[in-house]
């Protein structure tokens, strides 16, 4: 799987002693991020042929996001663009003409906006119906279709076994609900977990200042000194006081220590150590979000955020609603030191003309006590719908399509999106990994906001509002304890 890089820094290492330039094209590990070695499926090797079947031309029917007007789903990761020309869509079409003509089959791919895709589907489910053999969305939208028992277990499928590491295990069972693995993620898209939030380093604005020009925020970074406090340490040397992080005195001309959006608040609750709620061994949740534990991260996090004027929020950009235009509008015009953004977006970042050289951190430890943890902001998956029929011909289709993309689309990822902006020496390829490691997928009453909490949370440090928190979940526990009490009952109804 692509979770691991280490082998890309000892490659790099060795090529820098004996002054060589060497070419890193790919990076994968197996199922359960271990590190592979040898013959396993490391950089610049690939597995061996597909074993020949033949489905007898089999049309299997799949639906994937159109892209998203923040740039999300860039490109068809299940279906090639023809003629694009792109080295993504070309890896895609190798892929699925490998596994077509090894398997006698035919990919067709529609697409619709990512939240239609499950939408349309519940209207065919509740009808005992499905257009499509497999779905694409988001973990966020694609829960409640799981919670109605509308998707396969991979778990409960012949083609499906932890020993394939073209599937990423670990992150299949962060995503499952009471241990049902209903999403599907490893080498076959590439955007199922790179929507960690880290830290973007404008390298241009940190050189032209003499406090900060010198700083090795790699070495921060692997001294565990990268925190919230350094974070605003540095930003604050930045950013235009005049402007005091306020959209209504903003403009395009002020200087930025950090541009942030809404879900800052939502890494930073998930930096302080634990989400709304922790999943007991059976796979049912139990509550843990409580005043005591949020009310100092409400307190800390708005100071980092509004004190001298840190941090600007481009989702509160007073003429342009398209906060990730803004946020790269500025990073790429020298507008801002850093600038804390999914990891998937250093692929628009490298793909403008005004592209900009970067530093790519993890988001910062919540303080020198603790560990680093990027939390996803979400994460493209795929599922068989349980009404859609030949399941067991559809599973044996998207593990070729997994495996086979180890040698075509995870490759051409590493080599485009990941290389050639930071994966550029040994330093940059540890704390990629460092980021990698330390994914943590939100849980489903964060992705849901049972209660309203979170939504509340990241509102109150965004308008610079630290008491009142108390009142508001007392007001709106029992709304969430409703909500978890609904989750159990449909996985006892489901289960049982």
């Amino acid at each position: 799987m692509k979770k691991t890089i280490r082998l890309l820094a000892m490659l790099m290492t060795l090529a820098l002693l004996l002054s060589m330039t060497a070419l890193i094209t790919s990076c994968t590990g197996n199922g359960d991020g271990e590190e592979t070695t040898g013959d396993e499926n490391t950089a610049g090797s690939t597995l061996g042929d597909l074993e020949v079947r033949d489905m007898d031309g089999f049309e299997i029917l799949m639906c994937w996001p159109e892209t998203h007007t923040d740039g999300h789903y860039v490109h068809n990761e299940l279906a090639p663009v023809d003629g694009s020309g792109d080295v993504i869509d070309s890896a895609v079409a190798s892929r699925n003409a490998t596994v077509e003509d090894t398997y006698n089959v035919k990919i067709v791919v529609d697409t619709k906006f990512v939240s239609h895709i499950p939408r349309d589907y519940r209207v065919e489910a509740e009808a005992g119906d499905s257009s499509y053999h497999v779905i694409a969305s988001t973990v966020k939208f694609m829960t409640p279709v799981a919670l109605e028992g509308s998707l396969v277990d991979f778990n409960k499928l012949s083609a499906y076994d932890e020993t394939q590491e073209w599937w990423n295990h670990k992150l299949m069972q962060d995503f499952s609900i009471a241990n049902a693995r209903y999403f599907g993620s490893g080498d076959i898209i590439y955007s199922d977990d790179f929507y960690p939030y880290c830290t973007y380093v404008n390298t241009d604005v940190a050189a032209s200042l003499d406090s900060i020009k010198d700083v090795d925020f790699y070495g921060m970074v692997k001294d565990k000194t990268w925190t919230l406090e350094a974070f605003h340490e540095f930003a604050a040397q930045v950013a235009d006081p005049e402007a005091d992080g306020d959209p209504n005195t903003w403009s395009e001309d002020d200087m930025n220590g950090a541009v942030i959006n809404a879900n800052f608040a939502r890494a930073a609750y998930y930096a302080a150590g634990k989400g709304m709620i922790e999943f007991d061994k059976k796979g049912y949740p139990v509550w843990q979000m409580d005043v005591a534990h949020t009310d100092p991260i409400i307190e800390k996090v708005a100071k980092i955020v509004h004190d001298d004027g840190a941090c600007f929020y481009a989702d509160l950009h007073p003429t342009n609603t398209a906060h990730a235009e803004v946020e790269l509008d500025l990073f790429n015009k020298n507008k801002t030191l850093f600038l804390v953004e999914e990891l998937i977006i250093s692929e628009r970042i490298t793909k403008r003309d005004d592209a900009k050289d970067f530093l790519l951190l993890p988001y910062p430890l919540y303080d020198e006590g603790s560990e680093y943890i990027s939390v996803l902001n979400d994460a493209a998956v795929v599922s068989i719908p349980v009404h859609a029929d030949r399941q067991e011909d559809v599973s044996l289709i998207l593990s070729a399509m997994g495996r086979e993309s180890v040698n075509t689309l995870t490759p051409a990822f590493f080599e485009t999106v990941l290389k050639y902006r930071y994966m550029t020496d040994p330093d940059s390829v540890e704390t990629l990994q460092t980021i990698l490691d330390s994914t943590v997928p939100q849980d489903v009453a964060t992705i849901s906001d049972w209660g309203g909490f979170m939504d509340k949370f990241k509102t109150m440090i965004q308008t610079n509002v630290t008491t009142g928190f108390s009142s508001y979940y007392s007001s709106n526990i029992s709304t969430a304890m409703g909500k978890l009490e609904e989750y159990c009952v449909s996985l006892d109804n489901y289960y049982n």
